[in-house]
């Protein structure tokens, strides 16, 4: 009896059918990978918003937004020996982290370089908030690059705290403890002048919709570790302006914008080489988020109108200064 030959796949054949699925699986992959970061950016627009939402029911319940940071050390306090609570500390009730906020029970009596001797509160400020970080950043749940001292001025004994990667607007410029922040989030203690300082929703001149508020800032970014930010605090209280400092102090929570969005290191002879940490960046390609005063969450390209140094007169410093008294123009 006679057998019929069983139809199959020549080599030839093979070879094209792998081919193909390679080149489908070529196409579809970065459909695929757009498709993943579209659902991470709109759940960081969400983070945002939430920061948003606490930050004015905190105004609410205060009449004014809270201060970078408190329990400042005045006249030339030891900025190698203490740590103060933040803008992210205060908010904790108002995000459903009362719990949190109780153990921490911020100045009562504790300071920041107290608390983190003390193992439950420890344990409070090493636990992530998820709301504080990007999806699309992939840096270190505790921030290794920027740490928190304990009291004793030796930066080996230094802790890890929560990272964030969410901060403060405080200046269209250089971050400033002193007279030249124009953002919403001031100094809580004038370190230079003994003075306190908020600001409060009449003091945004140019209206909240033309005002940014909150910005991101990855923690790697072109292979530049920028360190992202910080949630309870900071390590002293220098900033770039007078102390030029970029490990330490208020760079920790809030940003500046002497820089570019999206800015990693050399920046040219405008600015200085590591002035991109200070700056707002993500990993979100083309640009950044930013959080408005009204609430609402802004995608800002990172080729948004912006020039270093001297008057306010670009779209970017306009944005970033709460009463500059300009149109802001399109972005």
């Amino acid at each position: 009896m006679k057998t019929t030959p069983r139809a199959g796949f020549t080599l030839v054949e093979l070879l094209v059918v792998i081919a193909i699925i390679g080149v489908l699986i070529a196409l579809l992959l970065p459909a695929v990978q757009q498709a993943r970061e579209a659902a991470r950016r709109m759940q960081c627009t969400n983070h945002l918003k939430q920061i948003g939402l606490s930050l004015h029911n905190y105004h609410d319940t205060f009449g004014a937004f809270p201060a970078i940071s408190y329990d400042h050390e005045v006249n030339g306090g030891d900025e190698r020996k203490h740590a103060s609570w933040s803008w992210g500390t205060l908010i904790l009730p108002q995000m459903e982290q009362g719990a949190a906020y109780d153990i921490l029970a911020p100045s009562q009596p504790d300071r920041l370089h107290e608390a983190v001797n003390k193992p439950a509160k420890l344990a409070v400020l090493q636990t992530p908030i998820t709301i504080w970080r990007c999806p699309s950043d992939t840096g270190p749940t505790l921030n290794t690059h920027l740490t928190i001292n304990n009291g004793s001025g030796d930066q080996s004994k230094d802790v890890q705290i929560a990272t964030a990667n969410y901060l403060g607007v405080n200046t269209n410029g250089d971050i400033d403890r002193s007279k030249h922040h124009n953002g919403i989030f001031v100094p809580g203690t004038n370190v230079q002048g003994n003075s306190r300082m908020v600001v409060a929703m009449h003091q945004i001149l140019d209206g909240t919709s033309n005002t940014a508020m909150v910005g991101e800032r990855a923690w790697m970014l072109s292979g530049e570790e920028l360190g992202a930010g910080l949630v309870y605090g900071h390590t002293g209280n220098e900033d770039i302006e007078n102390s030029h400092n970029y490990l330490d102090g208020f760079i920790a929570v809030v940003g500046g914008g002497k820089t570019h969005i999206n800015t990693s290191d050399t920046c040219g002879a405008s600015c200085n080489d590591v002035d991109g940490r200070q700056g707002f960046s993500s990993n979100h390609p083309g640009g950044a988020q930013f959080m408005f005063a009204d609430g609402s969450v802004h995608f800002l390209s990172e080729n948004i109108d912006d020039n270093f140094g001297g008057a306010t007169d670009t779209t970017y410093e306009r944005l970033l200064d709460r009463a500059d008294g300009q149109p802001v123009g399109n972005y």
